[in-house]
């Protein structure tokens, strides 16, 4: 019997990774998810550390997490400048004006807006940031751009870049992606 191909033959995240991704943005540790999804902790790590398919939908959906959080908190806001309104003119409203100040730094008006959930969300974003990280070790292991008696890598950003274009497509095709 034969396998059916997908059409795009890229691969897939398996169910035990969808799954995995539900239990990691619950919080839970490795081998709590490995328990739960029924793989080794080992396996659960290495999806982590090294699938670019899984890192990358763990992001996004990190990323929609905090931006669906971000957004509640920021509805919360106009009731807590109610608050410290109403306590401006009040005897004693710690409690009170403690509550909105949180609520006001959880929303970051009192700073800056943009929360960094970080983290690249495709796997082609994974794996560049792991083959500009090669590349960037290697170049500077060969010395390029390194004056012996300063080190200072700044020259190399246009080496790095395109060494690790260069080996995009290799390492597409590795992780089942191209």
């Amino acid at each position: 019997m034969s396998e059916a191909t997908k059409p795009d033959k890229t691969r897939q995240l398996s169910q035990e990774q969808m799954n995995a991704i539900e239990h990691l943005l619950q919080g839970r540790s490795d081998r709590a998810v490995s328990e739960a999804v029924g793989v080794s902790r080992q396996t659960v790590w290495e999806w982590r550390n090294h699938d670019p398919l899984f890192i990358a939908e763990l992001n996004r959906q990190r990323y929609e997490m905090w931006k669906e959080a971000r957004e509640r908190l920021k509805s919360l806001a106009n009731r807590a400048l109610d608050v410290v309104e109403q306590q401006l003119d009040s005897g004693d409203p710690k409690a009170s004006l403690a509550a909105a100040k949180y609520i006001l730094q959880g929303t970051r008006l009192l700073g800056d807006t943009e929360l960094h959930v970080g983290g690249p969300t495709t796997p082609e974003a994974v794996i560049m940031a792991r083959l500009r990280n090669e590349a960037k070790m290697e170049l500077e292991a060969e010395g390029k751009g390194r004056d012996p008696f300063k080190v200072d890598f700044s020259g190399i950003e246009d080496e790095v870049e395109d060494l690790a274009r260069s080996r995009l497509e290799k390492a597409l095709a590795e992780a089942g992606l191209s």
